[in-house]
């Protein structure tokens, strides 16, 4: 008897061995979203940039790996303890970078912002230190500032007001869209967080084709941008409460709010019907899509958003709310 397997086809080759795992940022999936758009009658194509598979698991990856590599060359013979305000993403992204290259960090951060990124931040070995939640990420800035004056070595990414951030997500999740989306795009969604990913996106696709529009989702209760309100809102990491230097207005075509009940329940239905587990902000932003590709104007359009991280950062969230805690009953 043969218990020979016979394949019928060739298996494509492994990717190559790597020798850090940062080389293994970038190259996200985008993907259409099908169901979604039959569900909600739309007229235009939403499609996801899913930047949760990154490997430290978010957009953040990018630039934080770029600005990283700049402090260290920058500052190559110096004993460095790397200090950063952030809301969570950055500062997981930056602590898994101090693991990396074997440098401290320090993460600040508002209370209130989940305790998975609080955990991932440890789990790298990075020091956390948390702020209040009043005081939310305008208080987080000033510590991490009093850090900075009174830490030996210590330096910081400056993520808010860094070029750095901007131009790497010019030159590689803008350059990735443009190609995933075979040059032919119509719209991105993304939120503000520090401003680089709009700028950096918006400059690079501006320069492919001006028409393309760059619209930001904001919090409806955080409404900063296009009402000069400030206010708490329920959608991490898409808003910081403040209007950060790098954000480039030049390139922003479009603010529209979203709630954060609409927010939750757009990454519930993406995990539902779309097989996607995303987390808050991303719901956020395919909420936006979603109603843009709903109007007529925006008929045969591609709309593209942006989905930032996933939704294993917030199982201690109102995300998960609706789950039992007893997930056998």
């Amino acid at each position: 008897m043969n218990n020979t397997l016979s394949f019928p086809h060739r298996v494509a080759p492994r990717q190559r061995v790597v020798q850090c795992i940062t080389e293994t940022i970038g190259n996200t999936p985008m993907l259409q979203l099908q169901r979604l758009c039959n569900e909600e009658g739309t007229l235009g194509q939403v499609f996801a940039k899913l930047e949760y598979f990154n490997p430290a698991g978010s957009i953040k990856d990018r630039a934080a790996k770029a600005m990283f590599e700049h402090i260290l060359n920058t500052h190559q013979h110096a004993k460095l303890n790397v200090i950063e305000a952030t809301s969570g993403n950055s500062g997981v992204a930056c602590a898994w970078l101090g693991a990396i290259h074997q440098v401290p960090v320090t993460i600040v951060m508002p209370e209130h912002m989940s305790k998975e990124r609080q955990q991932l931040i440890r789990f790298y070995g990075a020091n956390l230190v948390l702020t209040s939640e009043t005081d939310g990420m305008p208080g987080a800035m000033a510590v991490a500032e009093t850090l900075l004056k009174t830490v030996e070595g210590a330096v910081s990414m400056d993520q808010f007001a860094n070029p750095v951030n901007a131009a790497e997500h010019a030159r590689s999740t803008a350059r990735e869209i443009w190609q995933d989306m075979g040059e032919d795009i119509d719209v991105v969604v993304t939120g503000m967080g520090t401003g680089g990913t709009a700028t950096g996106i918006g400059r690079f696709l501006k320069q492919q084709d001006a028409s393309i529009e760059i619209v930001i989702a904001e919090p409806s209760n955080c409404p900063l941008l296009s009402e000069g309100k400030a206010g708490s809102h329920g959608i991490p990491g898409v808003h910081p409460g403040l209007i950060p230097p790098l954000l480039d207005k030049r390139f922003i075509d479009k603010v529209l709010t979203v709630t954060d009940d609409a927010a939750l329940d757009t990454a519930r239905r993406a995990a539902r019907k779309e097989g996607i587990a995303v987390g808050i902000s991303s719901g956020a932003t395919l909420s936006v899509a979603l109603s843009l590709a709903r109007q007529p104007a925006y008929r045969g359009k591609k709309i593209v958003a942006i989905a930032a991280d996933g939704a294993e950062r917030y199982f201690s969230t109102p995300l998960f709310s609706q789950l039992p805690c007893d997930l056998t009953a």
